[in-house]
C-alpha cells in the first residue's frame, strides 16, 4: 500500500508572458519513497489537494543526494521548461498559420518548497501513457519523429541561432525535461553545453518535410559530411569573435541567456533559504 504524508508547501511558477513568478501555497500528499530515478533527480508520486478537497496526481522531483548538484538548480529547470513552452506556442502558431494541425506543449513545472525538506524541489502534472525520448542534449536522435525534430530546429532559427531546445521527451505531444543550449553556454541549467551542444544538434539534424512546410532554411543541403564538419568547426572558432552588436540586441530581446539570467536574479533575490 502506498504511503503518503500530508505536507504544506509553496510553489512558484514562471509566467513567460508577463516575465513574473507567481507564488501559491498548497497542500500536498507526498509519497515517502521515489518511484524512479535518473542521472540527476529522483521522482516521487504525489497528490496536490485542491481548494474544493479534490486531488490531482502530480510528480515531485528532487536532486539526487551526494550528486554535487546545487538543488537550487530546480528553480532554473522550472523556468527552462516554461521558456521551452513559449517556443512551443510559437511553433503551434506557425503551424496553424500554414494550415497544419501539429500542436505540442511542455508540462507546466513549478519550483517547490515542502515543509520538512531542506532544499528546493520541482513539481509537475503526472503524465500517464507511454513515455518516449526522441533526442538527448548531445545530438543523438532516438526516434524519427518529425515533429520533435522540426520543433528543435524551429527554436534554433526562431531565436536567431542563439539557442536550441532539445532533449525532447514525453508522452504523445506533451513534453517534459527539455534542455536549452545557448551560444555562450550561459543559463538554462547544468545541461547547457553551449555552442558545442548547438553544433552537435546541427550535425545530427536533417530537414524533414515539416521543416520544409514551416519554411525553415536548409543552407547545408549541398555540403558533404566532411564539408559540414569543417564549417561547424570554423563557426565554433569564430562564434565569440564574430558576434555583432545587432545580435547582442537580438539576444536581449529574445530568450537568450542574458534575458534568462535577469529573470533568475529576480527570483533568487526573493526566494532563498
Amino acid at each position: 500500500m502506498t504511503a503518503y504524508r500530508l505536507k504544506r508547501a509553496v510553489k512558484r511558477t514562471y509566467d513567460y508572458a508577463s516575465e513574473t513568478w507567481e507564488e501559491a501555497p498548497l497542500m500536498l500528499r507526498l509519497e515517502e519513497k521515489p518511484f524512479a530515478a535518473g542521472g540527476m533527480r529522483m521522482c516521487y508520486r504525489a497528490r496536490e489537494v485542491l481548494d474544493d478537497g479534490s486531488e490531482v496526481d502530480v510528480v515531485v522531483k528532487r536532486i539526487l543526494p551526494n550528486s554535487g548538484i546545487d538543488p537550487e538548480i530546480n528553480i532554473m529547470e522550472a523556468m527552462t521548461q516554461m521558456v521551452a513552452e513559449s517556443y512551443a506556442q510559437d511553433f503551434n502558431k506557425r503551424c496553424a498559420e500554414i494550415g497544419l494541425a501539429h500542436s505540442i506543449a511542455f508540462l507546466p513545472v513549478s519550483a517547490l518548497r515542502v515543509e520538512g525538506i531542506p532544499e528546493t524541489l520541482c513539481i509537475e502534472p503526472y503524465l500517464p501513457g507511454d513515455y518516449v525520448k526522441h533526442c538527448d542534449n548531445a545530438g543523438n536522435n532516438e526516434t524519427l519523429d518529425e515533429v520533435a525534430q522540426a520543433f528543435s530546429y524551429f527554436t534554433y532559427i526562431n531565436s536567431g541561432k542563439l539557442l536550441v531546445v532539445c532533449d525532447i521527451q514525453g508522452v504523445g505531444t506533451f513534453f517534459t525535461d527539455p534542455q536549452i543550449h545557448t551560444f555562450d553556454g550561459e543559463g538554462f541549467g547544468a545541461g547547457n553545453l553551449g555552442q558545442e551542444g548547438i553544433d552537435c544538434f546541427l550535425r545530427s539534424h536533417t530537414n524533414n518535410l515539416l521543416c520544409e512546410f514551416l519554411g525553415l532554411p536548409n543552407p547545408d543541403a549541398h555540403l558533404s559530411d566532411e564539408e559540414l564538419a569543417q564549417k561547424l568547426q570554423h563557426e565554433e572558432t569564430v562564434s565569440y569573435q564574430g558576434l555583432q552588436e545587432e545580435q547582442l540586441v537580438d539576444q536581449a530581446q529574445s530568450w537568450g541567456s542574458q534575458r534568462f539570467q535577469l529573470q533568475m536574479n529576480d527570483v533568487y533575490d526573493t526566494w532563498r533559504y
